[in-house]
C-alpha cells in the first residue's frame, strides 16, 4: 500500500507537535543563526511520521496543490531561481579597479599639482591612475563575463502532483514555477528543486557530495514513527530530508517540499556570501606599504620646503620644490606596475586553463602558505572503482568479484555506482564471463531488486548446459549479507577456472559458518574499513530453477559467504606529483571533506600528508619532541569533535593548526577552520579548493578562493579563480606565477622607494648647503618618470629559483628597511657631484652663476644613470651578470632610458626647456668613476645586508 492511499484510508492522523524542535515562530534572528533557522523548519515536518505532515499545513495535500493555491504561493514566496544567478556588476568593478590605495595617493598629488598651476605633472599622474585602472577594469570585466557563463544553466523541468478540477494528475513544470507545499515525482537523476521530506520511497538513494562531499549515495526512506524525544535533528545526516540541489541516484518516491529560492539551505549559504569579505594577506600589505609611503611624504616635504624656504627664501619656489619631492618619494608607476604584473600573470596563467576573475588573486596564490582542498574530484578521480576482491580472511581471490559481475550485469533496476564499477572493472581487466560464448554464459531466471531496508540485491542464474541447477548471488552491505549466512567458502588453490564454467558450490567447498568465522569477518571488514575501503560482501547458495519460478526475499537465506569486493575513489595519476611540488614550494595541504574520516586518511597516507612534519603546532618554538608525540590519529579531526572543541578557543585553535584531515564538517566548520588557519602563525595566507555549495563559505572566507567550471554555481560564482582543468597541478603553476608576480613588484617598490629616499635625502642637503637648487622640479619629475619607465619592464623580469621557494607577501617592514639602508648610500655620490659642480673650473658657483644650468645637468646625468645602472644590482641578491641575468626586456628598457638621459642635454628645444645644457667632457670621466664606485658600494652592502636580515627582496 502506498503511502498516499495509508492517507487517504487514515484519515490523517491528529497532529502531534515534533520532539525537540520548538514552534516556528521562536527562534529569532537575534538568537540564532541562518543554518539553525532553516533546520528548526526543517525538523518540524521531518521528525514526524509522514502521514502526520499534512496536518500541519490545511492548504498542502498528498494529492497536490490547486492551480489557484500554487499561483497563489508563488507570488507569496517568489519564483524559485538559483542563488547564484547576479547581473555582472559593472558598475561595481570600476569602482574596486579605481579605488587601490597607490591610485588614491596619486590622485591626491595630480589634485596638489593641478591647484599650483603644474598642468604636466597632472596629466602624467592622472595618465598612470586611467592606465591602472583601464588595464584592471578591462581584465577583470572579461573574466567576470567568462565566469558567468560558466554558471548559465539551464531550464530544469520537474515533476509535480497538482490538482485540476479537483482531479490529481502528475505534470512537468519549470523548476522555477515550484512553490512550497508541491508534492514532486522523482526517480532516478532527478534534481531536488527545493528544501524536502520524503512521504513515499521505493529503494530511494540520493547523491549529495555537493553538500557533503560524500562520493556515495545516501539511502532515504519514509519517517513512520515521530522522533525519540531526545534525538537531535542533524541536517546533512538524516533518513528523510532531501536537500535542494541534491538528486536522486537510484530508486524513486514522492515529497513535500518545505521551502524554495531565498528560504533553502543552500540560500542560507549565499546570503553569508554576501556580507562584506575580509581583507586578504596582500591587501593587508599593501595598505601597510601605502601607510609607510604616505607618512614618509608627509614627514620630508614639508622639511625640505622649510630648509629650502629658509635658504634661498624663495617660498613659493619652496613650495614647488617640496611639491616635486612628494612625488619623488612616491612611486608613482607602482599601480601601473602592479596593474602590468597582474595582467601579464593573467595571461600566463590562461593559457593553462585558468580563469583569475579578481586580479589580486593572482599576488595572494603568491602568498599562499597553506591550501585546503576537497579530496573527491581533487585528489580522486571522483569515480568509484574497484580496489581488492579478498575472502573473509582477507586474503586475494577473483571468485567475490566475479559473482558480483554476474550479480550487477544481470540485474535489471537502475546501476549503481558500485554497479557501475563492478562492470567496468571487470571488462576492462577480461575477467567477467562473456555472456555472448555458450559455455561461459549464465541466464537470470529471477531477481530481488535492491532496497534501502534489506540493503541486498539477489539474482537467480544458471548456465544452459546444466539441468535445473541454479545459483542465487547475493550482494550488499556486509552485516546484511552475514546475517542470511550459514556457511563460509573455503578458498582453495584452483578451485575454479578464470571463466566459473567449471565453478560448483559443492558441499566439499564450504564449511559451517562458527561464532568465531563470523568474528573474523567482522574484523576482517573493519581492518579493510580503517583503510578508507568500502566494501561489499558477496554470498551464493546452490537451488533448483523451475520454469516460470520468482524468488523473494525469503530465498535469500542459508548462503554460502564468499568473501568482499572493496571500492575506492582512486587517487588522480598527478595527485601524488602535485602534492610533491606544493611542498617543494613550502605549501601545506589540508583537506576539508564532508566524507568519513577512514576514507579521507587512506587518501592522505597514500599521498604522504600523514606526517609530523606537516603539522603546525601553534608554539613559535618549534618543539620537536611535541611534534614526535603526536600520532597519525592526532592529525585527523572531526567535526563532532571540532564542535565540541569550540567552547576552548585555545583548544580549537591548536587542534585546527595540528590536524592535516579534517572530516564530517559542515560548510560552516569549513569556513571556521579556515579562518583559524589565516589567524595562526601570526597571520598566514591560505586558499581553499572546492567545487561545491558546503565549500562556498569557505571559498569566500579564504585569501584566495578557487573553484572549478564542473563545480556548482555558487562555489563558482563565490571563487577568486577558476580551473578548467581540476588539478592540484594547476594551482601549483599558479602558486609558482603568483610569487613571480609578487616577486617582481616588491622589486619595483623597494628599488623605487630607496632610489627616491636617496633622492630625497641628497636634495635635503643640498638645500642647507647649496646657495642654488640642486635640480629643477621639472628636471626632477622627469628624472624620476625615466627611472620609472625604465622599471616598467620589471613585470617581464627573469625571477631567482631560490626565490620561489617560499611564501612571499607584502612587508611593509621589509620595505621600510631596505629604504633606509640602501637608500642614503647614493646620497655620498650624490655629495660628490655637488662638489664637482659648485667648484667648477677653480669658480665656486653662486645663485645667479649662468653655470648654474650646468650643475643642474650634471646631476641629472649622474643620479639617472646611477639609478639606471643600478637596477641590475637591486633586482637580486647575487652578483649581476654573472650569477644572474635580467630578462631582454629589462636589458633593453635600461639601456634605451639611459640613451634618452644622455641626449637630453644635447637635444635643441629639449634640453632649452628643461633649462639644461651639455656638460663638459671630463665630466664623463667622472661619471664612469661615481657609477662604478657606486656599484661596488652597493654589492658590499648588499651581502651585508642578506647577512644581518637573512632576506633581499
Amino acid at each position: 500500500m502506498t503511502f498516499v492511499n495509508t492517507i487517504l484510508t487514515s484519515g490523517l492522523l491528529s497532529f502531534r507537535r515534533p520532539p525537540n524542535i520548538s514552534e516556528p515562530d521562536s527562534p529569532t534572528a537575534d538568537h540564532v543563526t541562518r543554518e539553525q533557522l532553516v533546520t528548526s523548519k526543517l525538523a518540524r515536518f521531518a521528525q514526524i511520521p509522514a502521514s502526520e505532515i499534512f496536518a500541519l499545513e490545511p492548504t498542502w495535500s498528498p494529492l497536490g496543490l490547486t492551480e489557484d493555491t500554487a499561483a497563489e504561493f508563488l507570488e507569496q514566496h517568489g519564483p524559485n531561481i538559483p542563488v547564484a544567478e547576479r547581473p555582472l556588476a559593472a558598475l561595481s568593478i570600476l569602482w574596486t579597479a579605481l579605488w587601490n590605495p597607490f591610485n588614491v595617493l596619486l590622485i591626491i598629488l595630480a589634485c596638489v599639482n593641478i591647484a599650483t598651476q603644474d598642468v604636466a605633472t597632472f596629466v602624467v599622474m592622472m595618465a598612470m591612475v586611467v592606465a591602472s585602472t583601464g588595464l584592471r577594469y578591462w581584465q577583470e570585466m572579461k573574466s567576470m563575463v567568462q565566469a558567468l557563463n560558466l554558471v548559465r544553466s539551464i531550464v530544469t523541468r520537474v515533476r509535480v502532483v497538482r490538482r485540476v478540477n479537483g482531479i490529481s494528475q502528475e505534470s512537468e513544470i519549470d523548476q522555477k514555477l515550484v512553490v512550497p507545499g508541491d508534492v514532486i515525482a522523482v526517480a532516478s537523476g532527478d534534481v531536488f528543486p527545493g528544501d524536502c521530506v520524503l512521504i513515499s520511497s521505493e529503494a530511494l538513494a540520493i547523491t549529495q557530495a555537493s553538500l557533503t562531499g560524500e562520493l556515495m549515495p545516501i539511502d532515504k526512506t519514509v519517517r513512520l514513527i515521530a522522533a525519540p524525544e531526545p534525538d537531535t535533528f542533524h541536517l546533512l545526516n538524516n533518513d528523510n530530508v532531501c536537500l535542494s540541489g541534491t538528486s536522486a541516484s537510484a530508486g524513486n518516491g514522492r515529497a513535500i517540499v518545505i521551502s524554495t529560492g531565498k528560504d533553502t539551505y543552500v540560500a542560507g549559504i549565499a546570503e553569508e556570501l554576501n556580507r562584506k569579505r575580509p581583507e586578504n594577506a596582500i591587501q593587508i600589505g599593501i595598505r601597510k606599504v601605502s601607510y609607510v609611503l604616505m607618512g614618509f611624504m608627509a614627514v620630508m616635504a614639508p622639511i625640505v620646503f622649510i630648509v629650502q624656504g629658509a635658504v634661498s627664501h624663495d617660498w613659493k619656489g619652496a613650495v614647488m620644490f617640496a611639491i616635486a619631492i612628494a612625488v619623488g618619494i612616491t612611486p608613482e608607476m607602482l599601480p601601473m606596475i602592479v596593474t602590468s604584473n597582474l595582467a601579464l600573470s593573467a595571461v600566463r596563467i590562461a593559457k593553462k586553463n585558468v580563469i583569475v576573475k579578481r586580479f589580486d588573486a593572482i599576488q595572494n596564490l603568491g602568498a599562499v602558505k597553506v591550501l585546503c582542498s576537497d579530496k573527491t574530484g581533487t585528489l580522486t578521480i571522483d569515480l568509484v572503482s574497484v580496489s581488492t576482491s579478498v575472502t573473509d580472511n582477507g586474503e586475494d581471490s577473483e571468485l567475490p568479484i566475479k559473482l558480483a559481475y554476474i550479480n550487477s550485469f544481470l540485474q535489471t533496476g537502475t546501476r549503481s555506482p558500485i554497479d557501475r564499477a563492478i562492470v567496468e572493472h571487470t571488462h576492462a581487466n577480461e575477467k567477467g564471463p562473456v555472456l555472448g560464448d555458450h559455455q561461459d554464459s549464465w541466464l537470470k531466471h529471477g531477481e530481488v531488486p535492491f532496497d534501502s531496508t534489506r540493503r541486498l540485491l539477489s539474482v537467480l542464474v544458471s548456465r544452459p548446459s546444466t539441468d535445473g541447477e541454479g545459483l542465487l548471488i547475493t550482494k550488499g552491505a556486509v552485516e546484511e549479507v552475514l546475517e542470511r549466512c550459514i556457511s563460509v567458502y573455503r578458498q582453495q588453490q584452483q578451485s575454479f577456472s578464470p571463466s566459473l564454467s567449471d565453478f560448483k558450490l559443492e558441499r566439499t567447498t564450504y564449511r559451517t559458518l562458527t561464532h568465531d568465522d563470523r568474528r573474523n569477518i567482522l574484523d576482517t571488514s573493519k581492518r579493510l574499513n580503517e583503510q578508507g575501503l568500502r566494501l561489499v560482501a558477496v554470498a551464493c547458495k546452490c537451488t533448483t530453477v523451475k520454469p516460470f519460478m520468482t524468488i523473494s526475499t525469503a530465498d535469500e537465506e542459508d548462503l554460502v559467504f564468499i568473501g568482499f569486493v572493496s571500492f575506492l575513489d582512486p587517487l588522480k595519476p598527478d595527485a601524488a606529483d602535485a602534492i610533491k611540488e606544493l611542498s617543494k614550494l613550502n605549501v601545506q595541504v589540508r583537506i576539508l571533506t564532508g566524507d568519513a574520516p577512514a576514507v579521507a586518511g587512506k587518501v592522505a597516507r597514500d599521498l604522504g600528508l600523514l606526517d609530523t612534519r606537516n603539522v603546525m603546532l601553534r608554539s613559535a618554538k618549534g618543539d620537536e619532541e611535541a611534534v614526535d608525540a603526536i600520532s597519525e590519529a592526532d592529525l585527523i579531526v572531526t567535526g563532532p569533535q571540532l564542535a565540541e572543541l569550540s567552547k576552548d578557543k585555545d583548544a580549537f585553535a591548536e587542534a585546527v593548526q595540528r590536524a592535516v584531515i579534517f572530516a564530517k564538517l559542515s560548510p560552516y566548520q569549513k569556513l571556521e577552520v579556515v579562518k583559524a588557519l589565516r589567524a595562526g602563525d601570526g597571520g598566514r595566507a591560505v586558499a581553499f579548493l572546492g567545487d561545491g555549495v558546503n565549500d562556498a563559505l569557505a571559498i569566500r572566507g579564504a585569501d584566495v578562493g578557487i573553484s572549478v567550471d564542473s563545480g556548482t554555481e555558487i562555489a563558482k560564482e563565490a571563487a577568486d579563480v577558476i580551473l578548467l582543468e581540476k588539478s592540484l597541478g594547476v594551482v601549483a603553476l599558479g602558486v609558482v606565477q603568483g610569487r613571480i608576480t609578487l616577486l617582481n613588484t616588491v622589486k619595483y617598490i623597494k628599488m623605487a622607494c630607496s632610489s627616491n629616499f636617496g633622492n630625497v635625502f641628497s636634495v635635503l642637503v643640498a638645500s642647507a648647503w647649496l646657495p642654488y637648487q640642486p635640480m629643477l622640479p621639472l628636471q626632477l619629475l622627469v628624472q624620476n618618470l625615466l627611472y620609472d619607465f625604465s622599471q616598467g619592464s620589471i613585470p617581464w623580469d627573469n625571477v631567482d629559483p631560490e626565490y620561489l621557494e617560499t611564501p612571499r607577501t607584502w612587508s611593509a617592514l621589509s620595505i621600510i628597511r631596505f629604504m633606509v639602508c640602501l637608500g642614503p648610500f647614493s646620497s655620498p655620490f650624490d655629495i660628490t657631484t655637488f662638489c664637482i659642480n659648485w667648484y667648477v673650473r677653480f669658480v665656486f658657483l653662486t645663485a645667479n652663476s649662468p653655470l648654474v644650468t650646468l650643475a643642474q645637468t650634471n646631476w641629472f646625468l649622474e643620479g639617472s644613470l646611477t639609478q639606471l645602472f643600478i637596477i641590475q644590482f637591486l633586482r637580486t641578491g647575487k652578483i649581476p651578470f654573472i650569477q644572474s641575468r635580467a630578462s631582454l626586456p629589462v636589458v633593453l628598457v635600461t639601456f634605451g632610458m639611459a640613451c634618452i638621459s644622455m641626449a637630453i642635454p644635447y637635444i635643441p628645444k629639449v634640453n632649452s626647456a628643461l633649462h639644461m645644457r651639455p656638460p663638459h667632457p671630463e665630466f664623463y670621466a667622472y661619471l664612469v668613476g661615481i657609477i662604478a664606485a657606486y656599484a661596488c658600494v652597493v654589492h658590499v652592502v648588499k651581502i651585508l645586508y642578506q647577512m644581518r636580515f637573512k632576506e633581499w627582496l
